[in-house]
């Protein structure tokens, strides 16, 4: 009689066994290769169970010695594809497997500017050398850049999705709210500052009086094929029936480096301009005019820069 561990180890085998095999939905493929004598396999134990006499169940056991395309019982094997046709094939298939079928706008920033500022002159006397965002501004502070960067741009960006854009109503509860959703909420002043220089730009008090969306998905199928999708931020329509595109940007920059910080996000916008137009909407038989304006935030107050082509 086996010890008594052996005979859990065993039943607990058993039992994993069955979990794994429960766990196939279209297809549960087990082989065997063992020699005589062997311990005993998960295919083995299957067999044992019965198994193989499961309707749809294919059992194959192969003829003893070695196993050839012309031994006994083993259909012969169909001979190779031309040389040619298969190389096209896998080919077409590499090219393929390459094949981004969809893209986000928000992915098509251009070169990240390496932006070298000089000295700071006394219209600007705050703007501070290589204060430009990017991966080496090791002179931030912590909460523009990197993930507490991060953190409170989409904290700001969570405030101004939900927070009246007119009144500002529900300000102080927002950015409670996402500040402690980012884990940012010692920096909760800077954010309710960032949202507050949105709420008070001409742009923004533009879109609360006119028609407006936050959050907008748009997509479309550009020429390649591939689908061009993401979310704007807010859209408003102008008196003349065409349509504004605002993207909010948290960028800690001083303002001679907004030029360059507008090049570099242009193709996301031009990306919206581009889901945004395509859509069949018209207003008296007028098509659709769609602009992007790019809205940097900042305590001192938010700058407003149109989307460079």
């Amino acid at each position: 009689m086996k010890p008594i561990d052996e005979q859990m180890d065993a039943q607990e085998r058993r039992r994993l066994l069955y979990v794994a095999t429960t766990r196939a939905r279209d297809h549960l493929v087990v082989s065997l290769h063992r020699k005589e004598g062997g311990q005993e396999t998960n295919a083995k134990l299957l067999a044992d169970a019965g198994a193989h006499a499961e309707a749809l169940v294919e059992r194959f056991v192969a003829p003893h010695g070695a196993v050839s395309a012309t031994s006994s019982g083993v259909a012969a094997l169909d001979p190779p594809p031309d040389w040619d046709a298969w190389l096209a094939e896998l080919e077409f298939s590499r090219a393929a497997s390459r094949f981004v079928p969809a893209i986000s706008a928000s992915g098509l920033e251009g070169t990240e500017p390496a932006v070298v500022l000089a000295e700071p002159d006394a219209a600007d006397a705050s703007a501070a050398v290589g204060s430009a965002k990017g991966g080496r501004d090791v002179d931030l502070p912590p909460w523009s850049k990197g993930r507490y960067g991060s953190a409170v741009g989409r904290a700001v960006h969570g405030v101004l999705q939900v927070v009246d854009l007119a009144t500002g109503a529900g300000l102080d509860d927002a950015v409670t709210a996402q500040c402690v959703a980012e884990g940012v909420l010692d920096y909760a002043d800077v954010v309710r500052a960032l949202v507050q220089s949105a709420l008070e730009s001409d742009l923004v008090k533009r879109a609360a009086t006119r028609e407006n969306w936050r959050e907008m998905y748009v997509g479309t199928v550009r020429a390649d094929g591939r689908v061009l999708e993401g979310f704007i931020d807010l859209v408003y329509r102008e008196d003349d029936g065409s349509l504004v595109i605002v993207d909010y940007k948290t960028d800690a920059v001083p303002a001679a480096a907004l030029p360059t910080l507008a090049t570099y996000y242009a193709p996301q916008l031009q990306a919206y301009v581009q889901a945004l137009g395509a859509s069949p909407g018209t207003r008296r038989n007028v098509p659709l005019s769609v602009r992007g304006m790019l809205l940097f935030c900042a305590p001192a107050g938010a700058s407003t820069v149109p989307a460079n082509p």
